[in-house]
């Protein structure tokens, strides 16, 4: 707490009636003088005891040491006083700040009365004794009192406020009708005061991660999970979802050892159960629930393998995958069914999706590692129609993607240069790259080979953003 500038203004004010009030003979008198020294030394100390005080008391140390629920008889007498008087904190605040702010106010006045009298006596010009006495005084209010037994009191928070709760106790109590006055009306006026939410948007955390990895503090692994978790709550299903026609499922028609090879070689635990067609999901499941079947070898046709499917959830492709984890939560699954506007399956999600986007891609034992892109000895790249277009970026150092794309992988990007089904051959441009479909069938893009072009080279071959091999 800075010296009051309500004292020096009253130092001020007395410095001229100061003089006038002194003796007309122009004599001092020793004892009052003496006297007037020591008040002002009493009130040096006391300053310097309000303002260690207030340093100690409300440090985190004491905050963190006695908001707990203690038990009160393992603690002494000291320590009962300071949870006594922080159970009360607006009011012991206001108590150390009338104590601080009263012995300033008693410390500037026999001040200034007291140079008042030196300057009569000895017939001095009043505005330099004055002015030197403000400077003095200020810097000895400001070092001896504020700052040093600030930072003492900051050192040793604990065993400070333990030796300073008796005579505070006793001040608590003296000052104590305007304290509780003081106390209720900062807590009325702050009820008033409409209070302003800073909110700390995902800019500011992604900006704070990346100076954290400047200075050394954060590993870019780590930055990059910040970010993520930043961006989280505006990634929806649709963009981290396994499509349709990459889904692994199971009909109710086939039998119990066609789900056992497909167990064994996709080493997948959970797959959806469809009748008829994907449009038709019955429910989801568990290789585990088929273990017990795996002892009815003799009779596995006549196993009702399908009662053992569970309750399938069924999510829009525009839900948030914040909420879709709650959901996760909620409804105690791991996987869920990403359906379009008219009800039909558009893919299938899974919690580790969820996890992916915020610490990256995990592999387990079982994983073939599938490589989506390979380099050619001539330099381009052959990639996999369905990896996503954020990765090839990754891969090319280039930023293909943009927030109103409606696509998410390569082989999206493709059917929206081309507008129709693509042949084999078929070649686009697109931000000085050359797209050529590799490998296509059944009208589905499997193969894209993507070549670097000169930014000459592109302004020559821009008119044509089609063509067949």
């Amino acid at each position: 707490m800075e010296p009051p500038s309500f004292s020096l203004s009253i130092l001020l004010l007395l410095q001229q009636n100061s003089v006038e009030a002194t003796d007309a003979i122009g004599m001092i008198d020793p004892a009052e003088t003496l006297i007037q020294i020591l008040v002002i030394i009493l009130g040096l100390i006391l300053s310097a005891f309000f303002s260690g005080s207030e340093v100690a008391f409300f440090s985190r140390e004491n905050q963190t040491r006695f908001s707990q629920n203690e038990n009160e008889k393992a603690l002494d007498s000291a320590d009962l006083r300071v949870k006594k008087l922080l159970s009360d904190p607006r009011k012991l605040l206001a108590t150390i700040l009338i104590g601080n702010t009263f012995a300033n106010i008693i410390t500037a006045v026999f001040a200034a009365v007291l140079t008042g009298k030196f300057v009569e006596f000895y017939g001095l010009d009043k505005w330099i004794v004055f002015t030197a006495e403000i400077l003095v005084l200020t810097f000895t209010i400001v070092i001896l009192t504020e700052i040093t037994p600030k930072v003492l009191a900051l050192k040793n928070a604990y065993s400070f406020s333990r030796s300073l709760s008796a005579p505070l106790s006793f001040f608590y109590w003296l000052f104590s009708p305007f304290a509780r006055l003081i106390a209720k009306s900062t807590a009325r006026l702050e009820s008033r005061i409409p209070k302003v939410a800073e909110k700390l948007s995902s800019e500011d955390i992604k900006a704070m991660a990346e100076v954290g990895e400047m200075q050394g503090t954060l590993r870019g692994e780590e930055r990059e999970i910040i970010e993520n978790v930043a961006d989280f709550g505006n990634i929806t299903v649709k963009e981290i979802m396994t499509s349709r026609v990459n889904m692994v499922a199971i009909s109710t028609d086939a039998t119990l050892e066609d789900v056992l090879s497909v167990i064994r070689e996709k080493s997948i635990s959970r797959f959806p159960l469809y009748e008829n067609d994907l449009d038709n999901i019955k429910g989801v499941l568990h290789a585990k629930d088929i273990l017990p079947f795996l002892l009815h070898n003799e009779s596995t046709g006549l196993v009702n393998w399908q009662a053992n499917a569970r309750k399938a959830l069924f999510i829009p492709t525009t839900k948030k995958i914040d909420d879709l984890l709650r959901d996760f939560q909620r409804e105690k699954t791991h996987v869920a069914i990403v359906v379009d506007e008219y009800g039909g399956t558009e893919g299938l999600v899974t919690m580790d999706d969820i996890l992916e986007e915020i610490i990256g891609e995990m592999h387990d034992e079982h994983s073939d590692n599938e490589q989506l892109y390979e380099r050619t000895p001539e330099g381009d790249y052959i990639f996999d129609a369905k990896i996503d277009l954020d990765e090839v970026g990754e891969i090319l150092n280039r930023e293909l993607t943009s927030s109103d794309d409606e696509y998410e992988t390569l082989g999206g990007l493709i059917y929206h240069l081309a507008e129709r089904i693509p042949d084999q051959g078929d070649q686009h441009m697109f931000l000085e790259l050359q797209l050529t479909v590799e490998e296509i069938e059944n009208n589905r893009l499997k193969k894209i080979r993507i070549r670097e072009q000169p930014s000459s080279d592109v302004e020559n071959d821009a008119p044509e953003k089609s063509t067949k091999e």
